[in-house]
């Protein structure tokens, strides 16, 4: 600890290779997916190296490291709620909006449905199988990324992709935006 207080690199490394593995286990806990597990771990560290100097006066730092690691997962699922309620108000938004068009004709949503199918098929085989777990099987961006092996950012910029692509697909065929949020609604 005292090599730690003092800067020594090579002593943190130490103390991060101890710690690390017993604090990520114990985090887990927080039912957080790895990705958000080690973002909030990375910020426990950087708080303890900033803190150093203190180190010395510890006298339990098992538990002063997981008081630090809980307040960082905290403040993980705090910016995931924020970013979820941010979704749903753009979806919620955009839906209001896409009200305003009518939908009653069957035709229209039959040939929307055909379009959607078409832009799906056209999409490289790993987007459309991302695709199609999220959207057909109900699977989320982290279920999806243990799934195929991916990191969740992969499948989450794969489904941003794969929706521009089926947004462009629909507007070539003279559909705006909120058909496609309807046409997602109904198939």
């Amino acid at each position: 600890m005292l090599q730690i207080a003092s800067g020594s690199e090579s002593a943190f490394a130490e103390f991060f290779s101890y710690y690390y593995p017993q604090l990520f286990s114990l985090v887990r806990r927080f039912s957080l997916n790895d990705e958000d597990v080690r973002e909030a771990l990375q910020e426990t560290f950087l708080q303890v190296w900033l803190q150093r100097d203190m180190l010395v006066d510890i006298q339990n730092m098992r538990g002063w490291l997981l008081r630090i690691a809980t307040r960082q997962c905290r403040a993980v699922l705090r910016k995931n709620l924020v970013v979820q309620r941010s979704e749903n108000m753009v979806y919620e938004n955009e839906l209001f909006e896409s009200q305003t068009t009518p939908v009653s004709d069957p035709t229209t949503i039959a040939e929307l449905s055909k379009l959607v199918r078409d832009a799906v098929m056209q999409m490289p085989e790993q987007r459309r199988r991302i695709y199609q777990l999220s959207r057909e099987e109900g699977l989320k961006p982290s279920e999806i990324a243990v799934h195929l092996s991916l990191s969740v950012s992969t499948v989450k910029n794969t489904l941003v992709t794969a929706l521009k692509q089926i947004r462009d697909h629909l507007a070539r065929a003279g559909y705006p935006l909120p058909w496609l949020l309807l046409c997602w609604l109904f198939l």
